[in-house]
């Protein structure tokens, strides 16, 4: 997920063996997973007489009364507005909330111990990925960074960067072993602790056989679209990407209820013929699309 900054994590080769190497793990999972009790199905996912609408955001400031007309909207713990004031009229507002690396700019990285800090993400200088194993970030996401969201008036988190985790394991499953696992854990800890929270997973892919009942939802970042950074632009993914994503996204849709699944797609907002026809292509496939600027930084209403 984008995180102030475009924020997709690894190189485009890298996320497609990723994303194989995923699919293999959530078929040998999918049976036990769906063994699991269905999830109550929140009011704000229900069927209505108007379509469900949601956005992400991580600029500074936006009318709030615009942000308020969607029924979920995705911001940055920055963001300089009224959080609540967005929530007041039924919005659910959710707090974006990094699970698998850091920023080193983050005021709260001297907390951890020297050994939650791995390797620097090369796709994103200043960014590390994080041991999700260690017992102090589990702390600081636990007991300051989520009640300091909560404080804010958030009512919801999205949960993102928890590919690394296990993308990390596949790589050196003799360093990280137990990665995935301790991915798994703490959205666990997390839904058990604060159980009103809206929980909406970016991605995660190889973790969501295990988390279906533990999340109200997730994001198919990039579904059709991407920005093409080596090109310029934006381009759309290939048809075999699609046809995978929609294979690791099977869980989802298989649960009863469906976990819903929030498309978020780039593309030019002075293009919106083509943003017209992403939308139509999502929500074929059952999806609740938005489609955004490559940096989040700009509301792109839906044309109607």
């Amino acid at each position: 997920m984008i995180r102030r900054r475009f924020s997709g994590k690894m190189a485009r080769g890298t996320r497609r063996a990723f994303l194989a190497a995923a699919a293999t793990t959530t078929a040998g999972l999918l049976s036990a997973a769906m063994a699991k009790p269905d999830r109550v199905e929140l009011d704000v996912f229900r069927p209505t007489d108007k379509p469900f609408r949601w956005l992400a955001f991580y600029g500074m400031t936006a009318e709030e009364a615009i942000l308020a007309t969607y029924d979920v909207v995705v911001l940055d713990s920055a963001f300089q507005g009224s959080v609540s004031r967005v929530g007041a009229q039924g919005a659910r507002v959710c707090g974006y909330l990094s699970l698998g690396e850091v920023r080193t700019a983050d005021p709260l990285i001297d907390e951890l111990d020297g050994g939650a800090l791995l390797s620097e993400n090369s796709d994103w200088p200043e960014t590390y990925r994080v041991d999700i194993r260690s017992p102090s970030w589990r702390a600081l996401i636990l007991d300051r960074r989520i009640p300091s969201l909560a404080a804010q008036g958030f009512t919801g988190l999205m949960l993102d960067t928890l590919d690394t985790p296990p993308h990390l394991e596949l790589l050196d499953p003799t360093q990280y072993g137990g990665m995935r696992e301790a991915a798994v854990a703490l959205v666990d800890s997390i839904r058990v602790r604060w159980p009103q929270m809206m929980l909406i997973m970016n991605r995660g892919y190889a973790l969501l056989p295990d988390v279906l009942d533990r999340i109200d939802a997730v994001v198919a970042e990039s579904f059709m679209t991407w920005p093409d950074h080596k090109a310029g632009g934006f381009a759309w993914v290939e048809s075999k990407q699609i046809e995978l994503q929609l294979a690791l996204l099977r869980p989802a849709a298989n649960r009863r209820p469906p976990l819903p699944i929030l498309s978020l797609d780039y593309w030019d907002p002075d293009d919106p013929a083509t943003i017209v026809e992403i939308y139509r292509r999502e929500r074929d496939l059952g999806h609740h699309p938005y489609v955004a600027t490559r940096c989040l930084d700009q509301i792109v209403p839906e044309e109607r």
